[in-house]
């Protein structure tokens, strides 16, 4: 039987450097979230601790802005591994359920189970009296005399309390209110406003130092459809990868260049195909999707591709019609096939296979249908090849 593939690549990165980098980036703004917020560990925080991107959002579970900021968090940090959530518990005077429930869901952290009452909370706003709060903690399966008693004793309204004297010093006046390395942002956030904040501070901070945890290619080899994808290198190559990618993504037109060169070093040996995954942070990704599989119906899709990446802030309509015309494509069918966003189901359906392989950001790519999780460099992806061929070699 062939060993499955486990490959691990560790990154080590320089926290002295990225602190410096934060400073220096962020002197600025003010004022700043405090250093102890920041680095004491918490059971109501979510993320790498040594993340170079920390977000602070203080909370009301009885706000329905909170609520909808909740959902936008998930998924941003469902698409980064680059940040560190600590949620700061806030509840406001006037909302008479609040603050017990924001005791509630201390108290199902301290049976590891923060997050998981934090969304229901939020999930049942109107729904947050004592009765409902131990309801909660029965579905989750804790330890329900446990949880009466810290209720009823109070026993993490000091925490609370404390997060409301912390928002105080810091000038937070409503809910949701983030700082994102000490970036205040008041109100609640859209995937675009919040992505771009935290994009636009990883941009100051060198790929060497950003927080990876590992990269790895594991578990169950999934079948992935590629019926519509464009497609580089041979049908008969023993590797097959394929991208999950986001034309808007910085990181993935980094990863870009590295792609090209492992498919020049394994000319023979490498099957790459493009899957289409534009992350709901980025508008203008999802046209730009649809202007390459566009050029592809033109047999211009990697060229496109490159240009697209290689001219990232120019994604608008206007701009991808540019490109067509640089390309040398038929324009006028190029925008007939744009304007009728004939190809949108095709991004639609790429984009729902990720969710069901687990896509969790991009760029995320699989190895003979094993996960790899994490943008990688080319010794990494050249590392993981050379195991992929040598499992795919026939056993003796």
């Amino acid at each position: 039987m062939r060993a499955r593939l486990v490959v691990s690549v560790l990154f080590v990165f320089a926290i002295s450097a990225i602190a410096q980098v934060q400073k220096d980036r962020l002197a600025s703004q003010a004022p700043s979230a405090p250093k102890a917020a920041l680095a004491a560990p918490r059971a109501d925080s979510t993320g790498p601790d040594k993340a170079p991107i920390t977000v602070l959002v203080f909370a009301d579970f009885e706000s329905f802005l909170c609520a909808r900021s909740a959902s936008v968090l998930a998924g941003l940090l469902g698409q980064s591994k680059y940040v560190r959530l600590i949620f700061k518990h806030a509840p406001a005077a006037t909302n008479p359920n609040a603050m017990l429930a924001h005791e509630a869901a201390l108290a199902a952290g301290a049976q590891g189970r923060f997050w998981e009452m934090h969304d229901i909370l939020f999930e049942n706003q109107t729904r947050l009296g004592r009765t409902d709060l131990i309801r909660y903690a029965k579905r989750l399966g804790l330890d329900v005399a446990a949880f009466e008693q810290a209720l009823d004793n109070h026993t993490y309204r000091p925490i609370v309390e404390r997060d409301l004297a912390e928002a105080k010093g810091l000038g937070v006046t409503t809910t949701p209110t983030f700082f994102v390395n000490g970036r205040r942002l008041v109100g609640p956030q859209g995937f675009a406003s919040l992505g771009a904040v935290i994009e636009s501070l990883l941009a100051g901070i060198p790929k060497s130092q950003r927080v990876q945890e590992g990269i790895v290619a594991s578990g169950p080899a999934q079948a992935i459809s590629l019926e519509h994808a464009p497609i580089r290198g041979p049908a008969t190559a023993p590797v097959s990868l394929v991208e999950f990618s986001d034309f808007e993504c910085p990181f993935c037109a980094e990863t870009a260049p590295i792609v090209h060169q492992s498919l020049a070093a394994y000319p023979t040996q490498i099957r790459f195909a493009f899957k289409h995954y534009p992350l709901p942070m980025h508008k203008e990704s999802p046209l730009a999707h649809e202007a390459a599989l566009a050029a592809n119906e033109q047999g211009k899709f990697w060229e496109m591709h490159d240009l697209l990446f290689t001219t990232q802030d120019k994604l608008t309509r206007d701009d991808l019609i540019a490109k067509a015309k640089q390309l040398n494509l038929d324009v006028s069918r190029f925008t007939k096939d744009l304007d009728s966003h004939r190809f949108k189901s095709v991004v639609d359906s790429d984009r729902q296979e990720g969710n069901r392989l687990g896509v969790d950001g991009t760029p995320f790519f699989f190895i003979n249908g094993h996960a790899i999780s994490g943008a990688v460099g080319l010794a990494d992806f050249k590392r993981l090849i050379d195991a992929a061929i040598k499992e795919a070699l026939p056993t003796k």
